[in-house]
């Protein structure tokens, strides 16, 4: 971690705000776009984005710098997403498309995207959350096992074994298409 991170970092726990909005954008693109790769829908990613900062503001004494301030923010959305998500499925609030918003996250080419490409998509969102966030982090963001691991909380061997079946499980789905 940078002098400057540490800096805002130290500042914003002394309970200044500007030092944390400047925090805030250093990270806020990344942490948009996980959470837009996580939970398909803008308006989803736009409601998760708010409340990870607004944790991280009233959670900012607990970090004690033993990891990256990224990886603690990182840790702190994909398990805002997994709640966020799991309470709208347990309530039956909305059905998430998969048409919005959602494969823009995966690419850059949106309408161009060929059906090759939406159907991987489409299978990789058919994943269990697990495996799904692992799949999007190791092959959409290029993290590695360790950074992985470290982002979520996981073991290396834990890592391995979400994309392990992520990949059999894609295999499987996609052997059709082929």
């Amino acid at each position: 971690m940078d002098q400057k991170t540490v800096t805002l970092i130290r500042t914003s726990q002394r309970g200044d705000q500007k030092a944390f909005h400047e925090l805030v954008a250093m990270y806020d693109e990344r942490i948009m776009t996980l959470a837009l790769q996580l939970l398909k829908n803008k308006e989803d990613a736009e409601d998760v984005y708010q409340e990870v900062f607004l944790k991280a503001w009233k959670n900012l004494q607990t970090f004690e710098f033993k990891s990256d301030f990224y990886t603690w923010l990182y840790r702190i959305t994909t398990n805002s997403c997994f709640s966020y998500r799991s309470g709208k499925m347990r309530h039956h609030l909305e059905n998430i498309s998969l048409e919005e918003g959602y494969h823009d996250a995966y690419t850059e080419t949106g309408p161009e995207r060929s059906d090759q490409q939406n159907r991987i998509l489409a299978r990789v969102d058919a994943l269990p959350q697990k495996q799904k966030t692992v799949f999007v982090l190791r092959y959409y963001q290029g993290h590695k096992i360790k950074d992985i691991a470290n982002l979520l909380g996981l073991t290396d061997g834990t890592v391995k074994r979400y994309l392990h079946r992520a990949t059999l499980k894609l295999r499987k789905d996609l052997a059709t298409y082929a």
